[in-house]
């Protein structure tokens, strides 16, 4: 039987990574994006059965109004990205802390919560966080807090909500097109350095996190996992 995914910021970088290969493997998948240009554009690289609607995830109706539209599925996968709180913790604005709280975890959270109520009653949530909460690097606290507290919840819930399975990747750095607001060389030159920084001396790929999302999604007997897809960079 095909199963459904639902991926939240499915139009670029890792979640379209994701919907591609989990077209390819046979399911159909759902995914959102900010607009429906953004969506068009993404649905033409995705190969087999896929669709996708508009969602705001700081706003309850839309995304009350995106799950209706979506009915009924299998597996919800978050692969959203948000604005970040980068910074030295000494010079973190409040502002920025509460607005990536209110885009990334708030929307997790939301998006999970409104989910339920279309989920398979054995099916799976898997959240992609960031790495940073899975090490210590300076001028990263914002992200690690706002990323840690998805992995915090999500562990919990993978008790509350159980038979579904709920499970967390954690990424290193990867190239997607969140960084093309560098210049192309300024963003080779930081993913060379970054990179080589990791056991493997290299940033990660989009098509390698979809291989987790597409694992979790298949492996019926995990349940609150982490998955560090890093390269073995949170070791250096």
């Amino acid at each position: 039987m095909q199963e459904t995914v639902v991926i939240i910021g499915g139009t670029n970088g890792m979640g379209l990574a994701s919907a591609q290969l989990l077209a390819k493997e046979g399911c159909r998948v759902i995914i959102s994006g900010r607009s429906q240009a953004t969506i068009d554009r993404a649905l033409a690289q995705i190969p087999g059965d896929a669709s996708g609607y508009p969602l705001e995830y700081t706003d309850y109706a839309s995304i009350n109004g995106f799950f209706a539209r979506a009915g009924q599925f299998d597996h919800l996968a978050l692969v959203g990205s948000s604005q970040a709180a980068w910074g030295a913790f000494a010079e973190l604005k409040l502002e920025a802390l509460k607005t990536a709280f209110d885009n990334k975890f708030y929307g997790y959270f939301l998006c999970a919560q409104a989910a339920l109520g279309h989920l398979r009653k054995d099916g799976s949530i898997t959240f992609v966080i960031g790495g940073a909460c899975r090490a210590a690097f300076p001028g990263t606290a914002g992200l690690a807090a706002v990323n840690g507290a998805i992995k915090s919840m999500a562990f919990t819930l993978a008790k509350e909500l159980a038979p579904i399975r709920v499970n967390v990747i954690s990424p290193g750095l990867v190239d997607t097109p969140m960084y093309d607001w560098m210049k192309p060389e300024e963003k080779q030159a930081f993913f060379q350095q970054i990179g080589k920084r990791a056991p493997l001396g290299r940033v990660g790929r989009s098509e390698e996190i979809a291989q987790a999302v597409l694992f979790l999604v298949r492996n019926e007997f995990t349940t609150g996992a982490l998955l560090d897809i890093d390269g073995g960079n949170r070791m250096h």
